[in-house]
């Protein structure tokens, strides 16, 4: 953690030792020299690499992020511009302040103007520029953390949109089930409350996470297809088959219960026998869904169908992004769904 921390700031630290001393690596291979170094030229010097990186971690931290993306930028140049005036200044004294009397000799060769303010404002420029230019990345850097923070809490909320859509579905369904057992006074009505309790307890307290094992998804699934299948007004084949070589992933949960209800929706009527499998088998690196339902309710509301259809695949659009196929088919008898997911890596 030290080492992360650190690590953004070690190229600023390498930097700025080189610039420090620069000026200094001919002394390595002429260390004779270093009895005719000039004292005063080494204290300036470190005075003006001091003043730079003040004005460099000023522009970063403080100029810059508080007026470059100001309307007018007028602050913003009028601070860079009035820090400049007091480096040319600071130079100036140094100049004046020279033992060796350098401002005059300046002044003898006609250089003064080069060395005292063209050259300070070229290394200033260079050291302002930097700054803002990494000023920019880091807020562009920062603009997209941002961005994709927003995209996810985005996601989330329409995921839990998604879900909540899904279950009030389910619950209605299931109630006109109850009611219906009910009004047959029959036997079965305690054992319809008791796995709807369990269903219920699974959607609100189980599926808040992100994901659950796929052992409780499964067991959701039978108790709403025994659930289902005691309201049947006619025997006929309804299948629950799970390979037992499926691995207990951690999936998302509510991914099924949708093509579930559907074949229930519109493989039940009151004249013909239901057939209707629903199969999970393994793939190497997922599983595979399989459901399959004859139609028998062909006046179905189909713009809710269409809405709920909808919804699935969004769910799996934002869950399961490249990592799903979902294959939809039917004809005037079956009704087929094939979901493929991608589990693992």
């Amino acid at each position: 953690m030290i080492r992360r921390a650190i690590k953004p700031y070690f190229s600023h630290v390498i930097s700025w030792t080189i610039l420090l001393f620069l000026p200094f690596i001919g002394y390595l291979y002429q260390p004779q020299k270093l009895s005719e170094l000039n004292f005063y030229f080494v204290q300036t010097h470190f005075l003006n690499i001091a003043f730079l990186a003040t004005a460099f971690y000023s522009n970063l931290h403080y100029i810059a992020p508080k007026f470059f993306f100001e309307q007018a930028r007028i602050k913003f140049f009028v601070l860079i511009l009035l820090v400049l005036g007091i480096y040319i200044v600071m130079t100036y004294l140094f100049f004046r302040l020279n033992p060796e009397d350098e401002l005059k000799h300046l002044q003898e060769k006609n250089i003064l103007f080069i060395r005292l303010v063209f050259g300070p404002t070229i290394i200033y420029s260079l050291c302002i520029l930097t700054s803002t230019m990494l000023f920019l990345y880091d807020e562009q850097a920062h603009q997209k953390e941002l961005n994709k923070q927003i995209e996810l809490e985005k996601t989330t909320a329409e995921l839990n949109m998604l879900k909540l859509q899904i279950s009030p579905h389910f619950l209605f369904n299931t109630l006109n089930n109850i009611r219906w057992l009910i009004r047959k006074k029959s036997e079965q009505s305690e054992e319809s409350v008791m796995k709807l309790s369990e269903i219920l307890r699974y959607i609100i307290y189980e599926v808040e996470g992100s994901k659950v094992e796929f052992s409780r998804e499964i067991e959701h699934l039978r108790n709403f297809i025994e659930l289902q299948t005691l309201r049947l007004p006619i025997e006929g084949n309804v299948v629950f088959k799970v390979d037992e070589n499926i691995k207990n992933y951690l999936i998302e949960p509510l991914l099924f219960i949708h093509f579930v209800e559907n074949a229930f929706k519109y493989g039940i009527d009151s004249k013909n026998a239901p057939d209707i499998v629903f199969e999970f088998s393994t793939l190497p690196n997922g599983l595979t869904f399989y459901s399959k339902n004859k139609i028998l309710l062909k006046k179905a509301n189909i713009q809710n169908e269409g809405i709920g259809l909808t919804n699935i695949q969004r769910r799996l659009e934002l869950l399961y992004p490249n990592k799903h196929e979902l294959k939809i088919t039917h004809n005037d008898e079956y009704f087929e769904v094939n979901l493929k997911l991608i589990l693992e890596s």
